[in-house]
């Protein structure tokens, strides 16, 4: 390691095992994310820091973290028991330039910031974009099994002329700071490959594949997704691309093996895109198909939905133990950037777990919350078999669970096997202002829909401001699976809203409520009644 890594002058963790995340009204319990607040920000009259938080500061004046957007893949660092990922950040506020921010968890559920891992002066530009980080067990790189390797899309060049290519990045091992060690595939420029105009060259995600006994790199290409293969991490050659024209702006591109609940294998093709029915969109999409060591080839040529939220991008999927996991950034570029109320600064979603379920059309994805999340909470308060008339509504008897809370339950028919027409559950409901955010059941055209066009707060005033607040107030419906009962669980943690509907229907959603906005309630609209079999609060 020597050649290319300094242990003179390498940077090692940062960690301190006692930091955890502190409580706080203006930080996620859950969420990985920038600071609550950073002064520097641009921020109008009408949305000042309160003087609580300044006081809390110490100093209006100081730096905080201004932003984090898409995240990596996690390793598991067997040495220090911890999870490693990366998000996208900043260097500072008054610098444009991109680098990674390091992350750690014991669980999956608790994120530290640990630190800015890379040194970017060798680089032709400074600058980084999307990437993948993994460990060469096999040795194949040339510098010991057990080395890690980053690759990470950076400009090829000059900031004038910022193309983008694939550099590598070399540590000995997790916790010490990767070291440059060049461009390793050069951006094709337009014309060598179809889909690729240049720019969009990006977020490799490399793995070793069994099938072809070779490292294989998956690059977004701007309306499709590349796939390269090679030895070393460093030597690679074009395999094939898969062309996606239709959904683009195509990003952050996975292919992971899974086993079905069948017992079939099939291969999972996620990726970040743009649009959606002809809509622009802020989501991820999915295929399933196989995967021959060379090209994929999807079972149906149409992609499916990971979310259907206002915000979930650039997913990252991560294979740990045999299981699979996805987390996203939770932001739309409609509007990314032009929400500084409440201190939001770019977040994370959640960790959820991913399965795989054979279904009447074929293969469909399975995404759920992790038990460990329940562990945020102190109190938990249980209803069981409440029966709500036509017409009717109920609410728990606890009028404010607080800024970070968790809500499980579970519906059927009252009689029979008709629901209700409509079944809504308001939350982060009352104020001044009159907000809620509502999800809402259509039970005649099983649908669901979530709603935050009263939630509170949108994007501040900008030249954009129709745009953006067109997209903030615009209703997202999902479609339902057609079952007889119906398990929800909503995660709402200071600006974020998570929702998991029988591991099948999955949204995800930024929501800015007032302080006094803690109401929730549960309504059925319609001539026949409902059975609400269970409702757990977690707060």
């Amino acid at each position: 390691m020597t050649a290319i890594w300094n242990p003179e002058t390498s940077l090692g963790d940062l960690i301190r095992s006692g930091q955890g995340q502190a409580a706080s009204r203006y930080l996620p319990a859950l969420h990985v994310t920038a600071e609550p607040y950073n002064p520097r920000h641009e921020l109008t009259e009408s949305y000042s820091l309160p003087s609580s938080l300044i006081g809390s500061l110490g100093n209006e004046k100081q730096d905080l973290r201004p932003w984090v957007n898409d995240p990596t893949r996690f390793i598991w660092d067997g040495n220090v028991g911890l999870f490693r990922a990366w998000v996208l950040t900043f260097e500072n506020y008054d610098n444009s330039l991109r680098t990674w921010l390091e992350v750690v968890s014991p669980d999956l559920n608790t994120w530290i910031v640990n630190r800015i891992p890379f040194y970017t002066a060798d680089l032709p530009a400074p600058d980084m974009w999307g990437g993948c980080a993994f460990i060469d067990e096999r040795g194949t790189a040339g510098y010991g099994a057990g080395a890690v390797i980053y690759i990470v899309s950076v400009p090829a060049g000059d900031p004038g002329h910022p193309d983008q290519s694939q550099a590598r990045f070399i540590a000995p091992a997790l916790g010490l700071a990767p070291v440059y060690d060049g461009i390793v595939l050069n951006n094709p420029e337009e014309g060598d490959i179809v889909h690729a105009p240049g720019m969009d060259f990006r977020d490799p995600r490399v793995d070793w594949d069994d099938v072809s006994d070779q490292w294989v790199m998956k690059l977004t290409v701007g309306r499709g997704i590349a796939f390269y293969g090679s030895p070393d991490t460093k030597n690679w050659t074009f395999l094939s691309l898969i062309d996606l024209s239709d959904w683009q702006q195509i990003e952050t591109p996975d292919l992971l093996p899974m086993t079905a609940d069948d017992g079939t294998s099939k291969w999972l093709l996620a990726f970040s895109l743009k649009t959606w029915d002809g809509q622009p969109y802020s989501t991820c999409g999915y295929l399933i198909g196989t995967w021959n060591g060379k090209s994929f080839t999807p079972d149906s040529p149409t992609p499916r939905l990971i979310n259907h939220g206002h915000d979930f991008y650039a997913q990252a999927l991560s294979p740990h133990d045999g299981d699979v996991y996805c987390w996203a950034w939770m932001g739309n570029w409609t509007y990314a950037g032009k929400l500084p109320t409440k201190g939001f600064l770019g977040n994370q979603t959640v960790v959820t777990k991913l399965g795989l379920a054979r279904e009447a059309d074929g293969y469909g994805l399975r995404m759920d919350f992790l038990e460990a999340q329940e562990k945020a909470y102190e109190t938990a308060t249980d209803y069981q078999n409440i029966r709500l008339a036509p017409s009717a509504s109920w609410s728990p008897g606890i009028t404010n669970p607080g800024v970070c809370w968790r809500v499980d339950f579970s519906f059927l028919p009252l009689t029979g096997t008709d629901f209700p027409d409509s079944v809504t559950f308001t939350f982060c409901a009352g104020g001044k202002a009159d907000n809620q955010t509502a999800l809402t059941f259509d039970m005649q055209k099983r649908t669901v829909t979530l709603s935050r066009a009263r939630s509170g707060s949108g994007p501040v005033p900008s030249e954009n401001q129709a745009e953006m607040q067109a997209e903030w107030v615009r209703d997202r419906t999902a479609p339902l699976p057609d079952a007889l009962l119906y398990s929800v669980s909503i995660l709402f943690d200071a600006s974020t809203v998570e929702i998991i509907i029988n591991s099948q229907v999955y949204l995800s959603s930024l929501i800015l409520p007032p302080d006094d906005a803690f109401g929730m309630a549960l309504s059925v609209s319609g001539k026949n009644g409902l059975l609400l079999n269970k409702f757990s609060l977690f707060c």
